[in-house]
């Protein structure tokens, strides 16, 4: 929301306004059950259906592309049809037609943390009309942190001699800024210990004291 283009090519929100919008919809995105119910969602499905979360960022972002972006921006994700990452960029959409996606096809896929949202599928097509689907989930099963994807994506424009990072090498990260924008950190508490997970199986790791440990391991 913060690269996607508004009103005279001025981004869609303001960086003081994306605290207002996910309290205001956090609720209707991550509706909270309890007991038993959560627990048998947990296990036989995502805990959220997604659906709310999909409908709004389609009607935020309607068809716009990621070669529209305010800026550029790389968004990891993982292609579970494939077996492999997908990454998605600005700079890569520009030129290769069938990595120019809807960017709301691109954000709800970024979200979809497996056990948390639904997986999401889509189709592009190439200059040529030849379609390209895509079976994705959040990108953080295989790019956590997504500052080294962000430098390889350059590292990678710099190799290929694009002017806009000219006079910079490729190796140069010395001449690499990175800034990194969070939410602040969590209490460091103790969560699991080697007696407890040696007798999980894959429901335990799926599912346990109503978190996913697998998934807390990856983020």
């Amino acid at each position: 929301m913060l690269t996607a283009p508004g009103r005279d090519k001025r981004p869609m929100f303001a960086a003081e306004e994306i605290n207002e919008f996910y309290l205001e919809n956090s609720p209707s995105i991550f509706p909270q059950t309890c007991g038993l119910l959560s627990m048998l969602r947990a296990v036989v499905g995502p805990k959220y259906n997604g659906k709310y979360l999909h409908s709004k960022i389609q009607q935020l972002l309607g068809d716009t592309r990621l070669h529209q972006t305010l800026t550029n921006i790389v968004m990891p994700t993982f292609d579970i049809k494939l077996l492999q990452p997908c990454i998605f960029s600005t700079l890569e959409a520009k030129s290769v037609p069938s990595k120019d996606a809807l960017l709301s096809d691109i954000c709800i896929s970024t979200s979809a943390a497996p056990t948390y949202l639904p997986g999401h599928y889509f189709e592009t097509k190439d200059s040529e009309g030849n379609k390209r689907s895509f079976n994705l989930v959040d990108g953080g099963v295989t790019a956590n942190n997504p500052t080294l994807v962000a430098m390889n994506s350059v590292a990678k424009e710099i190799f290929t001699e694009n002017q806009d990072f000219f006079p910079v090498k490729p190796m140069d990260y010395g001449k690499f800024l990175v800034l990194s924008l969070g939410t602040g950190s969590a209490k460091v508490e103790e969560r699991f210990s080697v007696q407890d997970s040696s007798k999980w199986g894959v429901l335990g790791w799926l599912y346990n004291k109503g978190t996913t440990p697998l998934v807390n391991i990856f983020t």
